[in-house]
């Protein structure tokens, strides 16, 4: 059969108005499949997603082709199922800072999807003068190469156990070396997460997933500022670069995760040190000069306190940033800011942010200096309608933070799903994306299927199920 370009994973969604009716749609589904098994699966899937009506019973399940369609359909482990009983809840962005950037982040999705591609491509351009690199040549080392890395195959356990563990691996590629050293210096890393966070977000609306209300973590937040159009794009990118260089030239410090809340933190600050971030009732950071952190260190280690250091260079969000102030304040000046058109949480004050507050130089500065109220704001953005929380950008400690911090509320469930692997989880990330799309799917968000497919051209198929 004839058929245009498609993933190499496919989503394949069905619903039915009872349970009975799923599995009896569930078993017809796997009999069309082994009756057809010469026809493209995702001809299949866009007829499913497309032409299917969606009730509230639902069931989805990511997969390659038709013979692994068959195995997972029979395979309790891969088929999600849901009953859909309440009215569409909204979708929250979460965008994370620092800390799970890594290397060939998002790579299959720049290969397979073109407005992800796009959205890269436009900032890195925009972005080499400013940077004096280019900045897709750190984050994709292999991307010009005739041999690029294809994206990771699952393997039995879907995790690669010595990343996971920070244990590094065999350098078997110069590139790859070099690329992460740059890709771990401030002046790079802060645009890169704002790249591949602004990217993957553009690649989330076109599919009609839109965020009712977001949060950033911060470098994170600036993301949102941009979606929510306080700073255009090209602003946006101008300010992530120059604050990250202003950075990069203050003094080294040092950043110390600790398992107190912040009235157990108030005392240990001193002129060396302040508190960073609020993460949870009992989840801390502690930033300041590299001597002052290590005798603290020792000191709430011997208390029996599990404390650990966070891979940095500087010491974000802490005193030690001040000096960059005064610049940081004069460049924002110069820029068009606006009141913003998506609501987003203020990691400054831990509550929504003001139209006045965005359009303030001076909240830039404190956004910069002052500690993340993380665990406030994720409090307060929760009692808004108890969104749906996808993290949008590498890993899920924001998914994790936020499990801890919001109220389980019996009455409504916690739906927090992830978009983009941890470095060392060894799924494709176009497989976890989808399957991240189909969770979606499950709970009641309506996917703009249309949108899905704006790349695509899909013949049309008869299909019953």
């Amino acid at each position: 059969m004839l058929t245009s370009h498609s993933r190499s994973w496919q989503l394949l969604v069905i619903s039915a108005q009872t349970d009975s009716e799923l599995k009896t749609a569930t078993v017809n589904l796997a009999d069309y499949l082994r009756q057809h098994r010469d026809f493209n699966l995702a001809d299949i899937a866009q007829k499913l997603q497309r032409e299917q009506k969606a009730f509230k019973h639902r069931r989805m399940v990511v997969c390659q082709d038709i013979e692994d369609a068959l195995v997972a359909l029979a395979d309790p482990r891969r088929v999600l199922t849901n009953n859909q009983e309440t009215a569409e809840r909204p979708v929250a962005f979460m965008f994370p800072g620092l800390g799970t950037h890594y290397v060939n982040m998002a790579w299959e999705l720049y290969q397979v999807e073109p407005v992800f591609r796009a959205s890269v491509d436009y900032c890195c351009e925009f972005l080499q003068p400013l940077l004096g690199e280019d900045l897709r040549d750190v984050i994709y080392p292999n991307r010009a190469s005739q041999q690029d890395q294809q994206s990771p195959q699952e393997n039995s356990s879907g995790l690669d156990l010595r990343k996971m563990l920070g244990r590094s691996q065999t350098p078997t590629d110069a590139k790859i070396v070099a690329a992460t050293s740059l890709l771990n210096q401030t002046h790079l890393a802060q645009p890169a997460i704002f790249v591949i966070e602004y990217a993957l977000a553009q690649l989330l609306i076109s599919w009609g997933i839109r965020p009712a209300v977001m949060i950033g973590y911060s470098i994170g937040e600036y993301v949102a500022a941009t979606l929510a159009e306080v700073l255009s794009l090209d602003e946006g990118l101008k300010l992530i670069a120059a604050r990250a260089e202003m950075i990069q030239k203050l003094p080294s410090g040092a950043m110390l995760a600790v398992p107190l809340s912040p009235t157990e933190i108030s005392p240990l600050l001193n002129n060396k040190l302040s508190l960073s971030a609020v993460n949870g009732s009992s989840m801390g950071v502690i930033a300041g000069e590299t001597d002052a952190i290590e005798v603290l260190e020792q000191q709430l280690t011997k208390k029996g306190l599990a404390c650990r250091r966070l891979e940095t260079s500087h010491a974000f969000h802490s005193h030690m940033m001040e000096s960059a102030s005064s610049d940081l304040r004069e460049l924002v000046t110069t820029f068009n800011l606006q009141a913003p058109k998506i609501p987003y949480i203020s990691n400054v004050t831990g509550t929504w942010i003001t139209a006045a507050s965005a359009t303030n130089p001076d909240y830039w500065v404190k956004h910069m200096c002052q500690p993340v109220l993380f665990a406030p704001g994720i409090q307060e953005l929760w009692k808004q309608q108890y969104p749906i929380l996808l993290e949008v950008g590498p890993g899920q400690t924001l998914g994790s933070f936020a499990l801890q911090c919001i109220e389980n509320n019996s009455a409504v469930s916690q739906i927090i799903l992830p978009s983009l692997r941890y470095s060392y989880d060894r799924k494709p990330d176009l497989a976890f994306l989808l399957k991240t799309l189909g969770r979606l799917w499950l709970t009641g968000v309506q996917i703009d299927w249309a949108g899905f497919y704006a790349q695509e051209s899909r013949p049309s198929i008869p299909l019953s199920v």
